[in-house]
């Protein structure tokens, strides 16, 4: 089960599938305002893509403000990726990690992030931007920030490298620039799990802290998958102490670095097969981000 091979039809429906999120979360960047909470917010996004006919998630609608973006003062994992996600305590499964009523502030950062499933397959993304816009001067450096990070891992993936080396380098990169690692908070402090074609779709849906009952039994369907045969299936998330190099898939990654009352991420989805790997789609808005700011 861990492997899994996409035709190019079913990996061109899910990058329109990730287009179509990233559109749900542009056009909610849009529509912020001093006031508006993290609940509003993540259910804006939700209900965008409702609009256009999504009507399941892998998880739902998430938006963090404020230090919120940076996770500050919430609790880190401890333990394997598992343990994790079983932990009441743990993002994004606990409460902390869930929208609250916090209002967004002038100046504030922001992250988006959502996982619609489209024609059975899921996508995962986040999005950070500001309401104080590009004049914010500590946010705007944060962004730059994760733009070598994108590099550094296709490199590293494609070379075959063990998933914990990656992790490590790009947790020296985050240091060297004078951040701190935020993905570490996550389930296994994952900087990536795998997304692909989620079971029971004709099933009833509902939220399970924020994700969807089809979403936990895909992932753990692979983990089951890893733990019995572990020399033929690999965990779908993606960790420190993962020991072997990236197995053919689709994996969301998602670096996530933060400083003070600053935290910035982005999500996309990576595709690696038997002899390669590759972003799935290179016009995507952090992207055309830096490349405007470079040209500048």
């Amino acid at each position: 089960m861990s492997k899994e091979h996409f035709t190019d039809q079913e990996l061109a429906d899910v990058k329109a599938a990730q287009r179509l999120a990233y559109d749900a979360v542009a056009a909610v960047e849009a529509q912020l305002y001093e006031g508006i909470t993290e609940k509003q917010a993540a259910q804006a996004i939700e209900d965008w893509l409702r609009e256009r006919g999504v009507r399941r998630f892998f998880h739902y609608g998430f938006a963090w403000f404020g230090d919120r973006t940076r996770f500050k003062n919430f609790v880190k994992a401890e333990g394997g990726a598992l343990s994790s996600i079983l932990n009441p305590k743990i993002a994004h499964f606990g409460k902390q990690f869930q929208p609250t009523d916090r209002p967004l502030r002038r100046g504030d950062a922001v992250i988006l992030d959502v996982g619609p499933v489209v024609n059975g397959f899921a996508c995962d993304m986040g999005y950070s931007c500001s309401l104080g816009g590009e004049e914010d001067e500590e946010f705007h450096a944060a962004r730059m920030a994760l733009e070598p990070h994108r590099a550094l891992i296709l490199d590293l993936v494609r070379r075959g490298e063990p998933q914990s080396r990656i992790y490590k380098e790009v947790d020296a990169l985050i240091a060297e620039q004078g951040y701190e690692n935020i993905h570490s908070y996550y389930p296994g402090s994952v900087i990536a799990h795998k997304v692909g074609k989620v079971p029971g779709t004709r099933l009833p849906t509902f939220r399970i802290q924020g994700f969807s009952p089809q979403a936990i039994a895909y992932l753990s369907g692979h983990l089951l998958a890893s733990t019995l045969r572990p020399r033929l299936n690999r965990t779908p998330l993606w960790g420190e102490t993962s020991d072997r190099p990236c197995e053919p898939g689709l994996w969301a990654v998602e670096p996530h670095l933060g400083k003070g009352d600053i935290g910035a991420k982005w999500e996309e989805l990576l595709v690696v097969t038997e002899d390669d790997a590759y972003w799935l789609d290179d016009d995507l808005p952090h992207v055309r981000y830096w490349q405007r700011h470079r040209t500048a």
